[in-house]
């Protein structure tokens, strides 16, 4: 309403154009105007992915002057008004891809080494397949603790082609951007699975060679970091697999925009949360469907921890709509992300305690391995077993036993917590038989059991617990089990 109220204050006239400005800036300013009529010939199915005031956000008028209807387009979509301007210059559209892919791979290197400082961070791992002996190549490669972060950048744009429709055009442009990442980093996912310590990676830049320590078995998750992105379009797989560009047997990376990888860090702002958030993000598409974008799916984090419960969904999809509140504010991200905040998840006193107690133990080599399985547990559930602790070191006799399981199925894994009631301190031979013995009885058919064991003896001078440990389980095809 302000601009047809006071055109007047939008309007450049073609005098202070060119006083203002060199011939060559005015030429531009210029070719990025569309004069009344300009659009009548356009197809009005192609504004939705093309809109051309995208590209050209002024209006030219009969006297020459520019008038500027949205000032705030050349903010909302630079990249495309600048591709505009350089299309035909082929040297400067070379050199400003090139830019593009640096710049990603930087950015991404940057958030990540910002949001998990534990975390070592490799870019351009290569390694060369064994069974063709075709050397391959990997972005970003992060590895704290045991789990391994795999982010394929993905600098490349939309064609104009496939923003028109073209179906061709369009599918070979969201194969490149969107499904060829899952791939990609499927393939060293595979490698590593299937290699173990035997898998020999190194820094495509020097040679030198990348030590993911895989003598114990490590989880990988993946995930394609994009510049171009379609918010809901491309955060949902099953979209995908409508376009048929994806099946059940496709590996798959959840496809982040540079921005929405930005937009976590900047509210998980605790390296704790941070890595739960991935880990979870990876995997979430095994425990339902949904139509949403990254705002919808961090605001569902920050609000429950996304905690869901596939069995009472029985197959539902879930549609967020206005769910984006909570990432919709300001927020100063800490500069100290070593500082233990649980976003989104809360926990009893004691639990809250333990995970504090577990991150500060630099010398636990599972430290992220046993909080996940503690992030991963219902908060109920958690409080009504720190009752229980209490009851026991307050001398109050436990007529269930001296064993206590939580068990919640995530995807294909199941995470389970043990506790162990004791009335002396179980010595390492006996604390490591009965966590492998544990692991055996909760091992799910076909996938995996991750389990954090806990010991809790009676009269204790420990403020949180007194013994910890750790195993993980994994079923792969034609392989035995590892521990």
């Amino acid at each position: 309403m302000s601009e047809l109220a006071h055109p007047w204050i939008y309007t450049l006239a073609r005098a202070d154009v060119d006083g203002a400005f060199p011939a060559p800036i005015v030429e531009a300013l210029y070719r990025l105007g569309i004069a009344p009529g300009g659009l009548s010939d356009i197809d009005p199915e192609h504004i939705y992915l093309n809109n051309p005031i995208w590209k050209r956000p002024y209006v030219l008028r009969t006297d020459g002057s520019l008038f500027v209807a949205l000032p705030q387009l050349i903010f909302s979509f630079p990249f495309v008004i600048m591709e505009a301007l350089m299309d035909g210059h082929l040297h400067l559209e070379t050199a400003y891809e090139s830019a593009r892919a640096n710049y990603l791979e930087e950015a991404i290197m940057a958030h990540v080494a910002t949001a998990m400082p534990s975390a070592e961070i490799y870019r351009g791992v290569a390694w060369v397949d064994p069974d063709t002996g075709k050397v391959w190549e990997n972005d970003i490669v992060a590895v704290v603790g045991n789990f391994i972060f795999i982010f394929e950048a993905k600098s490349g744009r939309i064609k104009d082609a496939s923003r028109r429709g073209g179906t061709l055009s369009l599918r070979k442009n969201f194969k490149e951007l969107f499904v060829e990442p899952g791939e990609q980093s499927g393939r060293l996912e595979n490698y590593l699975n299937t290699r173990q310590q035997n898998a020999q990676l190194r820094l495509k830049s020097t040679s030198k060679p990348v030590d993911l320590r895989l003598d114990k078995p490590k989880i990988v998750f993946t995930f394609s970091i994009c510049i171009e992105h379609f918010a809901a379009l491309t955060s949902a797989r099953h979209y995908l697999k409508e376009l048929g560009l994806v099946s059940d047997h496709t590996p798959w990376a959840p496809v982040l925009s540079l921005g929405e990888l930005q937009m976590i860090s900047q509210f998980l702002d605790s390296e704790v949360s941070f890595i739960h958030y991935l880990t979870r993000r990876a995997t979430l598409e095994q425990v339902f469907d949904f139509e949403g974008d990254e705002q919808d799916l961090l605001s569902a984090y920050l609000t429950n921890g996304l905690w869901v419960d596939k069995d009472a969904l029985d197959g539902r999809k879930i549609v967020f709509f206005g769910a984006d509140d909570p990432v919709r504010r300001h927020k100063i991200a800490r500069s100290d992300r070593t500082v233990v905040e649980l976003h989104g998840i809360s926990l009893s006193p004691m639990w809250d305690a333990i995970v504090r107690d577990i991150y500060n133990r630099k010398d636990q080599r599972h430290r992220f391995d046993i909080i996940n399985v503690i992030l991963n547990q219902q908060p109920p559930a958690l409080a009504e077993l720190e009752r229980r602790v209490r009851r026991f070191r307050r001398g109050v006799s436990l007529p269930d036993g001296d064993m206590a399981f939580l068990k919640f199925p995530i995807g294909s894994k199941l995470f389970a917590l043990a506790i162990h009631f004791s009335k002396r301190m179980p010595d390492e031979h006996e604390w490591q038989d009965l966590g492998r013995n544990l692991v055996g009885m909760l091992m799910p058919e076909g996938g995996g059991v991750e389990c954090a064991t806990f010991a809790f003896v009676r009269r204790s001078r420990n403020a949180t617990f007194d013994r910890a440990s750790f195993y993980r389980y994994i079923q792969r095809p034609n392989s035995d089990q590892d521990g």
